[in-house]
């Protein structure tokens, strides 16, 4: 008997809760910047060994990703797999449903721009209709106007929220940039930042890359201001432990050093920046970023005129330590992770 195209077979219970639990493992693994738990295994620094999460007990904490050497948490759950995830502070950012605080935002910078510029014509969510002609598509920018009268030049600026996707980012950005139009993508706090090491987020860390190593963060009461923020190397210190061997009879020792962290960053700041007089227009080429295979597409983006202000020469230690394994690979195939299994990366 044929199987008709049109009714493909019905999924078990089980094949569904498999197969949805999946899917939210490698949601959560593209977030954390890390595929190394997926599979359900992870490292027990207290046995030395490598545990499934099915053969694991919290007493044998705590877990280590082999991948990204960031700690751990096992979950046991119900009705669900038992599984790893990643342990590690997210930055305070505003999430998609939090939409008094991102409108919050906005008005806040539209406020101060329309004082600062009232010939600007700034307006929130503004639409753009689409000229097929042209190839341009429709678009609604959180914030746009000039920067000064009707031919002074126009900005747009776009606060990221956590539903947002890469594509989207990309899309959104490359229909400004075929308008001659630089766009500053921004990210709404709801606290400080704080200065202990954290994991961006996915889109954070796309951010970072196109901003030439740098993401622009907002508080309530900065009105134009902003927080520009480089992601440096955090290390976490691996203790010194001794044991006797007694298959070789001989005493063992391992760790004693700092190794660093491949996801978790260390905020480097400066002091706050004004988005009109300290930015300007910046026409950035198609580039591939060192650990991705795939490009980015030319776009204009608004950005600061500092140099750069941090240690290059730690970035080029982690690069030339973390090149060989940070390439993706298939996302949803996910074999049992080894000390080079990839992930991605921005």
């Amino acid at each position: 008997m044929k199987m008709s195209l049109n009714n493909p077979p019905r999924l078990s219970p089980e094949e569904r809760a498999r197969r949805r639990h999946q899917a939210e493992q490698c949601h959560q693994a593209e977030e954390a910047g890390c595929f190394g738990l997926i599979g359900g295994w992870a490292y027990s620094r207290k046995l030395r060994r490598d545990l499934s999460a099915e053969e694991a007990s919290h007493q044998d904490e705590p877990f280590l990703c082999r991948v990204c050497y960031s700690d751990a948490v096992l979950r046991k759950c119900i009705e669900k797999r038992h599984h790893y995830a990643h342990h590690a502070r997210l930055s305070p950012a505003v999430s998609d449903g939090e939409t008094v605080l991102h409108q919050g935002c906005l008005d806040e910078i539209l406020q101060a721009l329309k004082l600062r510029f009232p010939a600007g014509n700034w307006a929130k969510n503004r639409p753009i209709p689409a000229k097929p002609d042209k190839n341009l598509g429709a678009v609604v920018p959180d914030i746009s106007g000039r920067l000064g009268g009707p031919n002074d030049p126009p900005l747009v600026i776009e606060a990221q929220v956590s539903s947002l996707s890469i594509a989207a980012i990309i899309k959104r950005s490359a229909e400004y940039t075929k308008r001659r139009i630089p766009i500053l993508w921004i990210v709404p706090l709801k606290e400080d930042l704080g200065e202990a090491p954290f994991r961006p987020r996915l889109y954070e860390r796309y951010l970072h890359t196109m901003y030439h190593g740098r993401v622009y963060y907002w508080q309530p009461g900065f009105g134009t201001q902003l927080l520009a923020v480089h992601y440096g190397v955090a290390e976490r210190h691996i203790p010194l432990s001794e044991w006797y061997d007694k298959e070789v009879e001989e005493e063992r020792s391992a760790g004693g050093y700092d190794k660093p962290y491949k996801v978790i960053k260390r905020p480097v700041t400066v002091p706050k920046l004004d988005l009109v007089s300290q930015f300007y227009r910046l026409n950035r080429d198609e580039f591939r970023p060192w650990n991705e295979r795939k490009t980015v597409p030319s776009l204009a983006i608004w950005k600061d005129k500092l140099a750069d202000w941090w240690d290059k020469s730690e970035d080029e230690a982690f690069r030339r330590r973390f090149k060989e394994d940070n390439l993706p690979q298939e996302r949803r195939k996910a074999p049992r992770p080894t000390a080079d299994w990839t992930h991605y990366h921005f």
